[in-house]
């Protein structure tokens, strides 16, 4: 397994690696677009290009948490690694259901990452962040409320593998960056949108429902049936992913007392928020 080495042959392979399992992510979104794929398929191949950049850009055999220290995988950090990599893809592409939602979330976490590797050192893996802001900028321009395009799988299941991808890649890249550290950055400045697609998930497991299924349950599809246009959750997210664009740096450059205030802060507004989308629920029906 290549791990922790940095000489430039095997950089050159970590790299080619890294961004033919993200072509090739493109690849799959495009054919559901078209044809729409079964879910063998599509879980499949994710889980194929998840293991390809566990096993050729960087293994994750360990983890830390603040006050408790760093916890050794072994092996089983390789089903973990596959899905956290398969999970934030696929919760990024069921949030690609509101008009420019998914382009500020991208725009957000890459502004973030930017800021994380200008605070690193590392000036190639700043300018590949700003890349995507560009790119994605470009994109949001139309895709703003109300949207003039869409972004589709093809964007959706590939912005979503970028952001998973990062964090071993930066890791392999970077003798500055730790595996731990860029997972929790990664983790924070996607929190929106995370938070959203996890709570979802396990409400609609705990009601019974099968949560492969196609459904309207997410927090922002709940606002939207109360009666919230495109633009005001899209605004109403973007307060939300800069917030977790502050936390995330907080979360680098602070002690484990910050860490912790900064985790506790983030899931008791979250829990505050889903509760508070509940209550507008109930009063709309009594």
């Amino acid at each position: 397994m290549i791990v922790g080495l940095r000489n430039r042959e095997l950089l050159d392979l970590a790299y080619i690696i890294f961004l033919s399992t993200l072509f090739s992510m493109s690849l799959l979104g495009w054919m559901d677009d078209r044809k729409d794929l079964s879910r063998k398929i599509r879980f499949g191949t994710q889980i194929m290009l998840a293991a390809m950049i566990i096993y050729f850009v960087t293994g994750f055999s360990e983890f830390a948490l603040p006050f408790t220290g760093t916890v050794h995988l072994g092996l089983f950090g390789v089903l973990i690694g596959i899905i956290w990599l398969t999970g934030v893809t696929n919760i990024y592409n069921f949030m690609d259901g509101i008009d420019g939602l998914s382009s500020v979330q991208a725009i957000g976490a890459g502004f973030g990452w930017s800021l994380y590797f200008y605070l690193s050192g590392e000036p190639v893996l700043f300018s590949m962040s700003f890349m995507v802001i560009g790119g994605v900028a470009a994109f949001l321009f139309f895709n703003w409320p109300p949207a003039k395009i869409f972004m589709g799988d093809v964007g959706s299941l590939f912005l979503g593998f970028l952001f998973g991808a990062l964090p071993f890649y930066a890791t392999y890249y970077s003798s500055n960056v730790t595996l731990t550290e860029a997972i929790w950055v990664g983790a924070l400045l996607l929190w929106p949108f995370l938070f959203d697609g996890a709570f979802t998930i396990v409400r609609r497991y705990s009601n019974g429902e099968n949560i492969f299924e196609g459904h309207r349950s997410h927090l922002y599809q709940r606002l939207h049936i109360q009666g919230w246009s495109h633009k005001k959750i899209t605004l109403l997210y973007s307060v939300f992913i800069l917030i977790s664009v502050v936390s995330a740096i907080l979360f680098t450059v602070g002690s484990d007392l910050i860490q912790l205030i900064t985790l506790s802060f983030l899931i008791s507004g979250s829990f505050g928020f889903a509760w508070t989308v509940s209550r507008l629920e109930d009063s709309n029906t009594a």
